[in-house]
Order: structure tokens, then C-alpha cells, then sequence
């Protein structure tokens, strides 16, 4: 007899509340409601169109048929390029490996470096996949709370009271949703001391505001860099990513990698090599638009009496802490969406220590925001 309990092995699995909030204000449009989505890190532009013209030749001239297991050797060797020009970091093409998109390569890096049972630390807040992705890959969760009044920075001191025999690598966000905090070069320095395999998911690296973009293979080769082409390239629903991680590690990887995917598309990966050549003006004005609206968020909240107590460097993200303590993110975030047709995401969707937060995210148009806000602000509701 088919029954919900042949499931329940999977009942500790969260779904994500912002894609709730997302669905019931879908909802409220259909019914004829206007609503003003800040719930999700969507660029609002297009993708290059670089990437498009590429795709219509791809597609006429090649079998779009299974590639490398590790991707176009193009590719890999313009991602090379990419981080030597943009990080200053020296790889080899041999060691990345491309896939489709950067969440399965997240479960496959903590697989290839967490046996069953080990521990893989991170913080809190955190993206809101990160605890499910460990313990879909057997690997226990480890948490190491961030606060507000450190600016959203990781203490490593405090990092390092959660070592233990079993700990076998350390998965960090810099520049990091949900805050829009970089981590400091201090930081970055202090983690590469531990001599202990970091995951560091890169994927809002190139969107770095007011300091030089870095990866945390500028402090050690230890490192499994996990980047991809949603935020910089707003190419969110093409589904492309990669990984580039020691030699001695890719072998393993790509074991994986055959097992579960077998190649990335081949027309994206086309795609992604066209946009690594050919658009990054077309990128860097995405990026400075993006900029242009933190700064605007930024003082606008701050006209508005609702500060976020710290200054968000990167990506498209701020928290901010609203003022009814007794009601969860999610009911309010509801309670906004209803009330003043605002949609914007829960801060529990990031870990127990957002609770009490929400997250907003710029990645709207500056009317937009600021109608966003003003809503908000009228409603007395944070």
C-alpha cells in the first residue's frame, strides 16, 4: 500500500519558505493584485546576449549530445583564464569540473570530502540549503552562529570550539546570502590556518562592491571552489556551474559526477564559454547597477528609521531585524505579503539564528525598491 510514511526518511528535509511566500503571492497576481517581489536573488536583466547567439548556433550546428564527463575542454580552459584575470589565482584546466548548476555540485563536493557520520561546519545565518544538502549527503551539520553586532563576520575563534575529530570540512558563503557581508581577508586567513578542506561557494564572488573580488583559493589550495553563471551572468535558469579543487581530489569528483550526471548540457556549456570571451562589459554594468541599488537601499532604509545595524559589501541581499519578536519570519513575511502586497523572504529560511529577521533583496529595479519600502514603511508593520 502506497502511504506517506514510505517517505518519512525524509521528513528532516526543509522546504524553502521563500518559495511559500513566492507561491502565495503568485496567487494574490492571479486574483488581480499587484505584488512586488523582493523574496528572491533573480537579476532582472537578461542574459548576455552573447549566451543567446551561441545557443542558436550550438543547437544548428552540433548533436547537443553528452560532452567530457569534466566539461568542454573550451570551457574549462576560459574558467582557468577567468580566475587568473579576475582572483589572481593560477589553476589547471584539469582540475575543474562543470555541471549543471552549482546546488548538485554543493552535494557533490560534501560527498567527495564528508564520509557517512563526519561533521561539515557552517554558519548561521547560512543559504538555506546548506544543512539539508549535508544531510542528504550523510554528513552531519555543525553550526557556528554569526551576529549582528560583528557585522554578520565569522568569528573563527568561535569556529574553532566546534572542531572535533570528526570535522571534515568547513563550507562558507563570501559574499553571502543572506547578509551581503564579504568576509574579511583576516577571516579568510584565519580559516586557511586550520588546515582543514573548505567548500567555498563563489557563486556571488564577481559581485564584491567595494573591495577587490577574491576566492578563498588566494589563501589556500585546500579548497573546493564552487562557482557558476546565476548571479554575475544573470543566467539563473541555464543551470551551469563548476568546481575546481586539487588534483588529488578531482578524480574522485568526477567518478561521481559520471555516476550521477554523466556531462553537462552541451549547448550551455557553449553558451558559458561565448559569455566568458565576449560579455563582461555587458557584466560589470549589471554589477554596477547592482551597486547603485545597495547604495539606494541602503540610505533609503536608513531615511526611513529602519537601519540594518550593519553594511552588506556584496551580492544583492540585506537582513533586517523587524520589531514584533512574538510572530515567526514566515507568518509575518505572510502577514507583509497580505497587508501591503510586499513579497520578500523569511530570515528562519536561513537558519534558526535569522529568526526575527527578514531578507530583502535588490536585485529589482530601484522603482521597485523604493515603492517596496515605502509600502513597508507605511504599513508600521517593521
Amino acid at each position: 500500500m502506497i502511504n506517506i510514511k514510505q517517505t518519512s526518511h525524509l521528513d528532516s528535509i526543509g522546504s524553502f519558505l521563500a518559495m511559500e511566500i513566492f507561491s502565495r503571492a503568485k496567487k494574490l497576481e492571479s486574483l488581480g493584485h499587484e505584488i512586488i517581489h523582493l523574496e528572491f536573488g533573480e537579476p532582472d536583466f537578461s542574459a548576455p546576449e552573447d549566451a543567446l547567439k551561441s545557443v542558436l548556433n550550438s543547437m544548428k550546428n552540433n548533436d547537443a549530445g553528452y560532452t567530457f564527463s569534466r566539461g568542454l575542454e573550451g570551457l574549462r580552459n576560459e574558467i582557468v583564464k577567468k580566475y587568473s584575470r579576475d582572483y589572481g589565482v593560477e589553476i589547471l584546466p584539469d582540475q575543474v569540473l562543470v555541471s549543471n548548476g552549482t546546488s548538485f555540485l554543493l552535494y557533490l563536493s560534501i560527498r567527495l570530502l564528508a564520509p557517512f557520520g563526519s561533521e561539515v561546519i557552517i554558519t548561521d545565518p547560512c543559504y538555506a540549503c546548506y544543512e539539508n544538502v549535508i544531510r542528504l549527503a550523510g554528513a552531519v551539520p555543525v553550526i557556528v552562529k554569526l551576529r549582528q553586532e560583528d557585522g554578520f563576520q565569522l568569528n573563527v575563534n568561535e569556529l574553532k570550539k566546534k572542531l572535533t575529530k570528526k570535522t571534515k570540512a568547513i563550507l562558507i558563503n563570501s559574499p553571502m546570502n543572506p547578509t551581503g557581508v564579504v568576509f574579511s581577508n583576516e577571516v579568510m586567513m584565519e580559516l586557511a590556518e586550520l588546515d582543514i578542506p573548505v567548500i567555498s561557494d563563489e557563486i556571488y564572488a564577481d559581485l564584491s562592491f567595494e573591495e577587490k573580488p577574491k576566492s578563498f583559493l588566494n589563501f589556500s589550495q585546500q579548497t573546493v571552489a564552487i562557482n557558476g553563471f546565476s548571479k554575475y551572468y544573470a543566467m539563473t535558469g541555464w543551470r551551469l556551474g563548476y568546481l575546481i579543487s586539487p588534483k588529488e581530489w578531482i578524480f574522485a569528483a568526477d567518478r561521481l559526477h559520471q555516476n550521477l550526471m554523466i556531462s553537462a548540457t552541451e549547448f550551455v556549456q557553449e553558451a558559458g564559454i561565448s559569455v566568458l570571451q565576449k560579455s563582461k562589459d555587458y557584466c560589470e554594468k549589471m554589477k554596477l547597477e547592482f551597486d547603485h541599488r545597495r547604495i539606494y537601499i541602503l540610505n533609503l532604509l536608513k531615511e526611513l528609521g529602519m537601519d540594518p545595524g550593519y553594511k552588506p559589501t556584496g551580492a544583492f541581499y540585506v537582513m533586517y531585524k523587524y520589531k514584533n519578536n512574538k510572530k515567526s519570519s514566515f507568518d509575518f513575511c505572510l502577514e507583509v505579503l497580505e497587508k501591503t502586497g510586499v513579497a520578500i523572504a523569511p530570515g528562519r529560511d536561513f537558519g534558526s539564528g535569522g529568526e526575527g529577521y527578514i531578507r530583502l533583496s535588490y536585485a529589482q529595479s530601484i522603482a521597485n525598491i523604493e515603492r517596496a519600502l515605502k509600502k513597508l514603511y507605511e504599513s508600521k508593520l517593521l
